[in-house]
């Protein structure tokens, strides 16, 4: 009880022999948002696992609570990378100072012809999808700088959200740990826990807006939801488009070798 508010991690040493294991909570319970979480403890092929404590995946940060920044303080944040757009930034300013990545998953409006969705008929989870397999085509070198920065010396602890710490944060999460060696079905794993914190009741102010959009139910009720198939679909296209997560990331991503090692280096124990 001593502890105080944050997460708190404990290491766990077999009887007798073999190494200690660091285990922890991965939810960061704070007030004002639901789906702010630990990217500790994902194991890799080596036998290495993802250090707790040292990056951080969120929902918007504009319903920090004052109870909820003393937490945060506790966590050391050196960089907190925002994902949202100018447009949403204007509207719920970041409460902490950060670094903007506009993650976009289509072209943006002044470089195409945009044709209006006719939002009755649209698939909610077939927009998630597309949004995840464009993001790696058109934000791809937002991706190589994002986790450059975090390989770099003062790039850690820190933290990325989006709006809803889902889409945008998903697929930033997934190429991370794809990036440090963890097993594909354990990243889809982590991209469907968001359900489990972030679910449809505490929504409804998202979904109030897609209705007044034009768009049904169903496909609001669609987008809200975290279908696993929809990021499978983009790790398999980064598989059948790009080679594969290291070749994306020296490549359209623009990390050097050097720079995907040490992101290594730096999130694995």
């Amino acid at each position: 009880s001593g502890l105080g508010p944050g997460p708190h991690y404990v290491s766990v040493s077999p009887h007798g022999t073999g190494p200690a294991v660091v285990a922890g909570e991965r939810l960061v319970r704070l007030d004002g948002l639901q789906n702010f979480r630990d990217m500790g403890g994902y194991g890799v092929g080596s036998g290495r696992r993802t250090r707790w404590g040292r990056l951080f995946r969120a929902d918007s940060l504009h319903k920090l609570t004052d109870a909820d920044h003393v937490t945060l303080a506790r966590l050391g944040l050196r960089v907190v990378a925002d994902l949202r757009s100018d447009k949403e930034r204007l509207i719920h300013p970041n409460p902490l100072d950060a670094i903007q990545y506009e993650i976009v998953g289509r072209p943006r409006r002044d470089e195409i012809e945009e044709t209006p969705l006719d939002f009755s008929t649209v698939d909610g989870e077939m927009i998630l999808r597309d949004i995840y397999v464009g993001s790696l085509v058109h934000s791809a070198h937002l991706f190589g700088a994002l986790l450059s920065s975090f390989a770099s010396a003062d790039g850690l602890p820190a933290v990325f959200h989006c709006h809803a710490g889902k889409d945008r944060t998903g697929i930033v999460a997934a190429l991370v740990l794809l990036a440090v060696g963890v097993d594909r079905e354990h990243v889809l794993d982590d991209y469907e826990l968001t359900r489990r914190y972030r679910t449809f009741e505490n929504q409804q102010d998202s979904y109030a807006n897609m209705i007044e959009m034009g768009m049904s139910a169903e496909a609001a009720a669609g987008v809200l939801s975290t279908p696993r198939w929809a990021m499978q679909d983009a790790l398999d296209a980064l598989e059948d488009e790009h080679g594969g997560i290291e070749r994306y990331l020296t490549g359209p991503a623009g990390m050097s070798t050097a720079q995907l090692e040490a992101l290594r280096d730096t999130l694995l124990d």
